[in-house]
């Protein structure tokens, strides 16, 4: 079957979808409906263009087969989720009543969502609610923020979240609030192999500092799960927010990602970190836009594959204020015939003075057959800058793993130590309370050399 009849069978079932949900929707209807309309009229992407060139976009196509989709209802929140049906929400539920985290959300794969916050955390002002629900007192803020940056016209897959979404998840820092402990969001795959589409909003207000992790696994290593999910988070003046993405999906996942951060105001300041291990087909899109003044924006990245998959990573810092300050670090460690592609964009607004942008994509290939692609950019509209990029694709220094030999290190031992250590200081960025999961994923990997 071409791909022109694929899609023509899938924007029917967009079309068929219930054009309002229930009464806690209603005022979502106008947004998902225009994005219904842009999703049908809305070809494939490019695949000559270079975002989409190593990675077959009709795979992220909704179609369940002969399952459908959520019958248009909203997803129980804050039903009752048994112990044992989610390993890693016990063992955040833990750290919640333990003060390592202020908050934790279980999204169960569009079939109940539960959100538990700790007192200190409701005292403080913080607010975690489903989004469906966050209307009633919050109805302004959703207007100024929600899908205004990654909407129906972000892109085509964009549209298809922000039409199929049932629930999200909300959350807010209101001007002064200061949340020092974690948020964990843990996000579930369905157990069969239906489409979910998780959808986050994040809201940090004047001074006020948030941090955010949020997690995507599978509901167990079977199961060819289907993910596409958008994120999207605001950074008011004097704000702090730090974002950390984990992706652990098992091996037979398609996922699909879109993040976004807005420095809305002055001096605003964000971290993002994003963590890929899981998924057979793993497309993420992350950026930050740097619309206030003197903002600073952290990237971080780190991608552990293996036998045969296949990561596509593509970054933005776009400056749209003076005196910004951007970093990018991203770091690829590939084994067997997994494949990476990273596409890293910078942009300096015309007359945007005093810009400072650094990017680095650094690949290390751990065995024949295995291959990296990176492509830096930069878009630089203004000569009052500095900005630098590199990129670096090889094996492991023989130098290096000579010298541990003459310590009397066996070769393997050498091997995982070099790994490690190119690894490390991403690792360190991470929250205390995922540090010991995130390494034991890349022992893992390491294991097997």
């Amino acid at each position: 079957m071409s791909d022109t009849t694929i899609d023509t069978a899938l924007l029917k079932q967009v079309t068929q979808l219930p054009e309002s949900r229930n009464k806690q929707q209603d005022s979502f209807a106008e947004l998902q409906n225009n994005a219904r309309a842009k999703y049908k009229a809305e070809g494939l992407p490019d695949r000559t263009l270079h975002l989409w060139r190593y990675t077959d976009p009709s795979q992220f196509l909704y179609s369940d087969g002969s399952e459908s989709h959520q019958n248009g209802s909203a997803i129980p929140a804050n039903a009752p989720i048994a112990s044992g049906v989610s390993p890693a929400y016990d063992t955040a539920l833990e750290q919640l009543n333990a003060g390592e985290l202020s908050a934790v959300a279980l999204d169960n794969a569009d079939v109940s969502l539960r959100i538990e916050l700790t007192p200190v955390a409701i005292k403080a002002g913080l607010v975690a609610l489903p989004l469906s629900l966050a209307g009633a007192d919050y109805s302004d803020i959703l207007k100024r923020h929600l899908a205004t940056e990654v909407g129906a016209d972000f892109g085509k897959f964009e549209a298809l979240n922000t039409t199929l979404w049932e629930d999200g998840i909300f959350i807010y820092a209101p001007d002064n609030v200061r949340i020092e402990e974690p948020i964990h969001l843990l996000r579930r795959g369905s157990a069969s192999s239906r489409w979910t589409f998780p959808r986050t909003l994040i809201v940090v207000g004047e001074n006020s500092k948030l941090t955010v992790v949020d997690e995507y696994y599978s509901a167990n290593e079977t199961v060819a799960g289907k993910s596409n999910a958008v994120v999207e988070v605001f950074g008011h003046a004097n704000s702090e927010v730090e974002y950390f993405v984990l992706q652990r999906n098992n091996a037979k996942t398609l996922s699909h990602y879109t993040e976004r951060t807005i420095l809305v105001g002055d001096t605003s300041k964000s971290m993002l970190v994003a963590a890929s291990f899981g998924s057979k087909t793993h497309k993420a899109n992350l950026g930050t836009i740097m619309q206030g003044r003197q903002t600073k924006s952290l990237q971080y990245g780190l991608v552990f594959g293996s036998d045969k998959q296949s990561f596509d990573h593509h970054t933005e810092h776009i400056n749209r204020g003076a005196n910004g300050y951007s970093d990018l670090d991203f770091k690829v460690v590939l084994k067997d015939k997994a494949h990476s592609t990273y596409t890293g964009l910078i942009r300096v607004d015309e007359n945007i003075k005093n810009c400072e942008a650094y990017q680095s994509n650094r690949n290390l290939l751990l065995n024949r057959g295995t291959k990296a692609e990176s492509i830096p950019e930069l878009e630089i509209l203004c000569d009052e800058v500095v900005c630098t990029h590199g990129a670096t694709v090889g094996p492991i220094d023989e130098m290096q793993v000579f010298y541990l030999l003459s310590r009397g290190i066996p070769r393997t031992d050498a091997v995982r130590m070099i790994v490690r250590g190119h690894v490390e200081p991403t690792l360190k960025i991470l929250p205390e309370s995922l540090q010991p999961r995130v390494r034991s994923y890349v022992d893992e990997r390491l294991a097997t050399l």
